[in-house]
C-alpha cells in the first residue's frame, strides 16, 4: 500500500486556495481573427520538417522535386482509397480551479476544430457537487456530490456549438472559496458504461481530456493515489476496447501566483503521474504527457495534438468494376516506398482486427501519412501470394462477483497494533501499518487491472451492505454491481467509498447469491463467486450445525448451475477459530473448489491468506483457474479454409501443434469451431495486456518444429 500523500482533505484545501477568483470575462481572443460561427478555414499549418522529419523514410526530400504519386507497375491500376473519418471528444475539467484556463481553452478548441475539416467532434464539460446531505458526506467520507456535465455527443458541428457548450467559465463550484470537487475519473468512466458515438468502430475515435488530473472525488476522502493510479490504467484499458484513444493535456503553474484582492489565483498543478498512466495505456503512441508549462501556449500545444488525431486508416472499395478485390493481395507504398506489413500495430500496416476491408498505419508510415504525404495502393507484384479472409476469436465469457466482508473487523491492523488507526486519523503523509481493509482495497483493485482479468465480467456484493450501525447485518436482495463489462471502475469506487462497520452476515450473503446469481448462472457464461472475509457468521444467531447446513446448501445450489464458490480468508491466524474454519471448508467443498481431502482436517481446502502477500498470490491464483486458452471461433467467410490456417496472438504468429509437441495450437473439435492454445502460448493468452487472436486463411500453416 502507498503512502497517504493524496489524501483528499489537503487536495481539496490547496485546490480551493489556488483556483478560486480568476478573472472571467469569457471571450474568445483574437485568434479567432473575426471567423464566423460555424466557419472553417485550414488551421494551422505545422513547419514540414518537424511534422515529416527526413529521418523517416516515408517522408519526402525537400531537395528534390516533388515527382507526383508513384506510377503503377505490373499492369495493375491504382487503387482508391478512402479515408476512414476521425471523431475527436473534447473532455474538458470543469473545476473551479480551471478558471485561469478558461479563455485559452475556447480558443484553442476553435483551432482545433478549423483544423480539422475532415473531423466530427463532441464536447463534455465535467465537474462536481458539493454534497449537501450529511448522511451521504458520511456513508462516502467525502463532500463529492454527483458528477454533472454539459454534454455534446460526436457529429457535425460547428465552432459556436462546440464553444456554448463550453460555456463562458468553468461551471464547478467552489466551497466557501476554500477548496472544490474535481472528479476526472468518473466522468471519463461515463464513455466506457454508456453508449456514445465516440465508441464507433468504423472511425478512428480520440478522446482528449483537459485537465489537471486531481481527482478527488473518486472513492473516500482516505483512498490513497495509489488506489487511483490502478483506476486510472483500467480506465485507458476500458476506453482502448471501446475503440477509444485517450489523450490527455496537463498544466504546469510556471508562473507566479497572483491576488485579485479576494483569494489566491493559480494555474493548477498537473499530477502528471495520473495523466502519464492514462497516455501510457491510452493508445496513442505517444510516450511524453502533452503539458502547457505556460497558459499562453495552450493553443499551440493543442496544434501539436491536432497532429495526432488526423486518421491514419482506410477503408479498401470491395468492388473495383466486376471484379473482387482481394485485400491480401495489395500492396502500399508512400511517396513510392513500400510499407510493409506488420501484424503488431508498431510499424507498417495492418488490417483493423479481423476486417480485411480497412487497414491501418503505424509508425513512420503514420507519421508520414498526417502530415500529407501520398498513400497509393495496387495488387502487389511480388508473384503468387495468400490469404482469403481472417476471424477473430475470443473465449468464452467469465463473469466473477466479489462477495466482499465490509464488517468492523475489518478495521483490524495487520501488524496487530492500533498503529494504523492512529497514523491514519493524524493523515500522516508516511505509513508503518495498514488496516486489513486498506489492504484489501489496494490488492483487489490491482486485481481488477492485471492483464489476465481484461475481459471478466466483474461485479460486487458487500455485506454488510448498507450503512447503519456497528451492529448492522443488512445484506440487500441484489448486489450493489451486478457482473458486467466495464464495471471494475464502478468497483474500485464503491470498494473505496465504504467504511467498514456492522456484522458478518455470512449466511445470508451466500443465500442471497444462490437465490438470485443473475449472469453467473447463464449457460453460455462460466461463472463464479468469490467471497472473501476474515472469518464466519455472527449474524444468524443459529446452532453452528445450522449455519454450515445452511452454507452448504448454498454452494451446492450455485455449483449445481454450474458457477463454482471460492473462499479466501484473509485475516491473522490469531483470529481463525474452528467454528469459521467449519463454515469456510463447508463453502468449499460444495462450492466445488477445496484445494484438498475435505476429509483430512490438518489440511486446508479454501485459500489461507495471513498477509498482503499471501492475498496477492491468491487472487494471481484464482484469476488463473478462471482463465481459459480454449478459444471458439465464429461465423466464417465462405473462402474460409480451415485447412490453411495460420494463427496470429497479438500479432504474433503461433506455430500450429505437431504431435508430441506441448506448445502451439490446435483444432479444439472435429468441427473445426473451437480452438485451444498450449504452453507459452497459453501463457501469453492469459496474461498479455491485449489478447487479440486472429485466425488467417487460406495460407498453408507454419507448425511447431
Amino acid at each position: 500500500m502507498s503512502d497517504y500523500r493524496g489524501r483528499v482533505w489537503g487536495a481539496l484545501l490547496a485546490l480551493g486556495l489556488l483556483a478560486c477568483g480568476a478573472e472571467r470575462d469569457g471571450g474568445v481572443s483574437s485568434a479567432d481573427g473575426g471567423r464566423a460561427p460555424g466557419e472553417r478555414d485550414a488551421g494551422p499549418k505545422p513547419d514540414a520538417e518537424e511534422a515529416c522529419p527526413r529521418s523517416n523514410p516515408y517522408c519526402k526530400d525537400p531537395a528534390k522535386p516533388d515527382a507526383g504519386p508513384p506510377k503503377p507497375t505490373c499492369g495493375n491500376a491504382a487503387i482508391d482509397l478512402d479515408t476512414v473519418g476521425v471523431n475527436i471528444m473534447l473532455a474538458i475539467d470543469g473545476s473551479a480551479s480551471m478558471a485561469p484556463h478558461w479563455d485559452r481553452i475556447r480558443t484553442a478548441v476553435g483551432r482545433l476544430h478549423d483544423g480539422h475539416p475532415e473531423a466530427q467532434f463532441g464536447v463534455q464539460v465535467f465537474w462536481g457537487l458539493i454534497q449537501e446531505d450529511f448522511n451521504m458526506v458520511r456513508d462516502k467520507a467525502n463532500w463529492c456530490g454527483g458528477t454533472q456535465q454539459n454534454f455534446r455527443d460526436i457529429g457535425p458541428s460547428t465552432t459556436q456549438e462546440l464553444l456554448d457548450v463550453i460555456g463562458m467559465a468553468p461551471p464547478g463550484p467552489g466551497f466557501f472559496g476554500i477548496w472544490e470537487t474535481s472528479p476526472v475519473i468518473d466522468p471519463l468512466d461515463y464513455f466506457v458504461t454508456n453508449a456514445t458515438k465516440l465508441a464507433d468502430p468504423t472511425r478512428t475515435n480520440y478522446l482528449v481530456l483537459v485537465s489537471d488530473g486531481n481527482d478527488n472525488c473518486f472513492g473516500s476522502a482516505y483512498t490513497t493515489q495509489q488506489n487511483k493510479l490502478i483506476a486510472y490504467e483500467k480506465l485507458a484499458v476500458e476506453l482502448a476496447k471501446h475503440n477509444i484513444r485517450v489523450l490527455p493535456i496537463g498544466f504546469d503553474a510556471a508562473s507566479a501566483a497572483s491576488w485579485n484582492g479576494t483569494r489566491l489565483t493559480t494555474p493548477p498543478n498537473t499530477n502528471v503521474e495520473a495523466l502519464s498512466t492514462l497516455l501510457k495505456f491510452g493508445g496513442t503512441g505517444l510516450t511524453e504527457l502533452p503539458k502547457i508549462e505556460n497558459p499562453d501556449q495552450f493553443a499551440d500545444v493543442l496544434d501539436q495534438v491536432g497532429l495526432r488525431v488526423r486518421s491514419c486508416r482506410f477503408a479498401i472499395p470491395p468492388m473495383s468494376g466486376d471484379t473482387k478485390i482481394n485485400p491480401f493481395e495489395l500492396t502500399f507504398t508512400i511517396n513510392g516506398a513500400e510499407v510493409p506489413r506488420d501484424r503488431t500495430n508498431t510499424s507498417g500496416w495492418n488490417f483493423v482486427g479481423d476486417d480485411i476491408q480497412q487497414v491501418e498505419l503505424f509508425g513512420d508510415a503514420c507519421v508520414a501519412v498526417r502530415a500529407g504525404s501520398q498513400l497509393g495502393s495496387q495488387k502487389t507484384c511480388a508473384g503468387q501470394t495468400c490469404g482469403s479472409a481472417a476471424v477473430e476469436v475470443k473465449t468464452k465469457p467469465r463473469a466473477v462477483l466479489y462477495l466482499l466482508d465490509a464488517s468492523a473487523s475489518r478495521i483490524e491492523c495487520t501488524d496487530g497494533t492500533i498503529n494504523c488507526v492512529i497514523e491514519g486519523a493524524r493523515g500522516l503523509p508516511m505509513r508503518t501499518s495498514y488496516t486489513f481493509w486498506e489492504t484489501v482495497q489496494g490488492t483487489l483493485g490491482q486485481s481488477l487491472v492485471e492483464p489476465i482479468n481484461d475481459d471478466v465480467e466483474f461485479g460486487l456484493q458487500l455485506f454488510p451492505k448498507k450503512f447503519q450501525n456497528a451492529l448492522n447485518c443488512d445484506i440487500g436482495t441484489e448486489p450493489e454491481i451486478a457482473p458486467a463489462t466495464g464495471k471494475q471502475i464502478k468497483i474500485m469506487s464503491t470498494m473505496n467509498e465504504k467504511l467498514p462497520l456492522g456484522l458478518s452476515p455470512v449466511v445470508a450473503a451466500l443465500e442471497s447469491v444462490a437465490a438470485n446469481p443473475g449472469r453467473l448462472a447463464e449457460a453460455e457464461v462460466q461463472g463464479a463467486v468469490v467471497m472473501l472475509t476474515d472469518g464466519g457468521d455472527n449474524c444468524t444467531g443459529t446452532e453452528q450445525a445450522d449455519m454450515v447446513a445452511r452454507l452448504g446448501a448454498a454452494a451446492k445450489s450455485l455449483h449445481d448451475r454450474n458457477v463454482k464458490t471460492y473462499v479466501v480468508r484473509y485475516g491473522a491466524a490469531s483470529g481463525k477459530t474452528p467454528e469459521q474454519d467449519e463454515q469456510l471448508r463447508a463453502i468449499a467443498v460444495h462450492g466445488g473448489t477445496a484445494r484438498s481431502d475435505p476429509a483430512d482436517l490438518t489440511l486446508t481446502p479454501y485459500i489461507d491468506a495471513k498477509d498482503a502477500t499471501d492475498l496477492n498470490a491468491a487472487l494471481a491464483e484464482l484469476s488463473d483457474k478462471l482463465a481459459s486458452c480454449d478459444i471458439s471461433v465464429g461465423m466464417l467467410d465462405a473462402d474460409a479454409d480451415k485447412d490453411k490456417a495460420n494463427l496470429y496472438l497479438n500479432g504474433a504468429l503461433v506455430p500450429k501443434q505437431a504431435p508430441n509437441v506441448d506448445n502451439g495450437w490446435s483444432w479444439k473439435d472435429a468441427e473445426q469451431t473451437a480452438i485451444q492454445l498450449h504452453g507459452p502460448e497459453c501463457d501469453e493468452f492469459k496474461t498479455a495486456r491485449k489478447t487479440s487472436v486472429i485466425i488467417e486463411f487460406g495460407c498453408q500453416p507454419i507448425f511447431v518444429m
